[in-house]
């Protein structure tokens, strides 16, 4: 679960040590108070940066095998596609994401509505959301706040397809998700789910394992 080989550049765990300390800034940096509006954007801006630093210490699954591609020239045809589930607290942090490279690999963003917003002709909300095979193709989903209620349907059809599933909500860990963003202390932090991603087959370097806040070995779905 630990093992993953050297960058020859830089070691991308100072770009997300770098992200750690700024979102003491972001987050709760001195200035006038912010609209609840720019808090929220200002808060997802750290959120989304963590999302993408996340990308660089992950493979298996959907991501392919472990292989140094640090320096490998971007290829147009290769694209690595975000996911954002449900009603998005700041889509203009996400859509910074579009066009970026992660290694070899361009970000691709692609936004799946609330299955609050998924009702039949006769107003009820499905058992599962209709796009969870083209949620399943995602190499990570974001799945927003707006969520919660609906963890236990949306989650099990994706827990086996080697999607990093990434919240910010309590519980995010306990139904399955792979990896949780917190705010202590007025800091962007996280947590991990260390069975979830064995269970997308995910492999996550131990430098960003050290960085996490909590790890979870075991959950009550393996259970």
């Amino acid at each position: 679960m630990h093992g993953f080989p050297r960058y020859h550049r830089s070691d991308p765990r100072r770009w997300l040590g770098l992200w750690l300390a700024w979102g003491v800034v972001l987050v709760a940096g001195p200035g006038l108070p912010l609209h609840a509006d720019e808090a929220s954007d200002r808060e997802y801006k750290v959120k989304v940066a963590f999302v993408y630093n996340f990308l660089k210490f992950i493979a298996g699954g959907r991501f392919g095998p472990a292989e140094e591609t640090a320096g490998a020239p971007a290829d147009p045809n290769k694209t690595l596609v975000v996911g954002v589930l449900g009603k998005v607290p700041s889509q203009e942090s996400f859509a910074d994401l579009q066009g970026k490279l992660v290694k070899d690999k361009r970000i691709a963003i692609r936004y799946f509505k609330s299955l609050a917003d998924c009702e039949d002709a006769e107003k009820k909300i499905p058992a599962q959301h209709p796009q969870s095979k083209d949620m399943g193709r995602c190499h990570v989903l974001f799945v927003c706040p707006s969520e919660k209620s609906f963890l236990p349907r949306l989650l099990p059809p994706l827990q086996r397809d080697g999607v990093l599933l990434v919240g910010d909500t309590p519980g995010f860990l306990e139904a399955g998700g792979v990896i949780n963003l917190l705010i202590e202390e007025k800091k962007v932090r996280f947590e991990v789910n260390l069975a979830a991603a064995a269970r997308e087959k995910l492999q996550i370097r131990s430098s960003l394992l050290r960085l996490a806040v909590r790890t979870v070995e075991h959950d009550a779905v393996e259970r």
